[in-house]
């Protein structure tokens, strides 16, 4: 049984292992002993907490497969993006520029640093085993967070977002750094990602450019990056937009990688997840993938299951037939309270 759960502090080491084959792409996930130890502490903290709006949490969730202890995976949500710092972006802006006298009309596009995104609540660090790209568990890992979020609303703004990271190679070279950043930085990508991940962001605000950034005045191989993915993000990137995140307006200042947004209320997972009630059986064998979550916070578990059918038991409410071993892994018993969405074919 593969289960996604909150990490804890016995995680560390193997926590880092995974942050060390995520690789620089993943900065919200660093290769930093301590900075991995405040996020597991950090998560534990908000998971013991009693919150009613979004503030400094942040949640840390692990992949394990149960029969070995060995973790597969993490993926992490920030309550509010922007409240101990703020949380900056490119906004993609369209300034005019018209001479009457000329008869000259020019929508020239610009990019604005901003943090406009910084009450957003942000899912990150999201990082998965390259031989389990092509299951379900990418969704479980990522649509998994969306759930917790349906599950606990009170703890999340009603907007999300999450960034992409863009186009560099293996060497870490990245077109639009090269055009744009390290102009200001003097400093390679990987380190000022590196610098992202494990610094406050005062940073930012020093060595930034304030001014608009006229894209036409760019190298091309810059205006080209914009907004394009990293092929290791591509995954992450169709499950978001899937579930009906846009990248329309922002890109990441770096590598201008897309920044994805939505309100929550809109997102597939969000309008047809359910809940139900437990009953433990042995269900018949079925092809229809379920993600399922329990209702807890410290003790929360997703699984992704075969389930065949849903049994309406009252007007308001439905039950879904588990496995035993399914019930243990989600830590439910008979009449306990689940949220469940089903998977679209894989």
């Amino acid at each position: 049984m593969i289960i996604m759960r909150p990490a804890a502090m016995a995680d560390l080491a193997q926590i880092e292992r995974l942050a060390e084959a995520s690789g620089p792409m993943v900065c919200t996930l660093p290769v930093h002993r301590r900075n991995l130890l405040e996020k597991v502490e950090r998560s534990l903290s908000a998971l013991r907490s009693d919150v009613m709006m979004p503030g400094e949490e942040s949640y840390f969730f692990v992949l394990e497969e149960t029969a070995t202890g060995q973790l597969l995976g993490t993926s992490a949500i920030v309550a509010q993006a922007g409240y101990l710092e703020p949380f900056y972006a490119y906004r993609n802006d369209v300034i005019v520029h018209s001479s009457r006298a000329l008869k000259v009309h020019n929508r020239i596009h610009a990019l604005t640093l901003t943090h406009a995104l910084s009450d957003h609540s942000q899912l990150c660090s999201f990082f998965i085993t390259q031989a389990l790209r092509h299951t379900h568990l990418p969704q479980l890992l990522s649509l998994g967070r969306l759930l917790f979020i349906a599950q606990h609303p009170e703890r999340f703004s009603q907007e999300l977002l999450a960034v992409l990271p863009g186009i560099a190679d293996k060497t870490g070279r990245c077109p639009f750094w090269e055009h744009v950043g390290r102009k200001f930085f003097g400093i390679d990508y990987n380190q000022v990602e590196y610098y992202n991940g494990t610094r406050n962001k005062t940073f930012i605000a020093e060595l930034m450019p304030h001014h608009p950034l006229y894209v036409p005045l760019l190298a091309e191989e810059a205006q080209a990056a914009m907004g394009q993915v990293h092929p290791d993000a591509e995954l992450q990137f169709e499950m978001l937009t899937h579930d009906g995140f846009e990248a329309d307006d922002f890109v990441e200042i770096f590598d201008a990688g897309p920044i994805v947004t939505a309100r929550r209320n809109t997102l597939t997972s969000w309008q047809q997840s359910k809940v139900a009630v437990v009953d433990i059986g042995m269900p018949a064998m079925s092809d229809q993938q379920v993600l399922i979550i329990n209702d807890r916070l410290a003790d929360f578990r997703a699984i992704v299951a075969a389930i065949p059918s849903v049994n309406i038991s009252t007007a308001n409410s439905t039950s879904l037939c588990l496995k035993p071993e399914q019930a243990a892994a989600l830590k439910v018993e008979a009449g306990s309270r689940i949220r469940w969405l089903p998977l679209p074919e894989h």
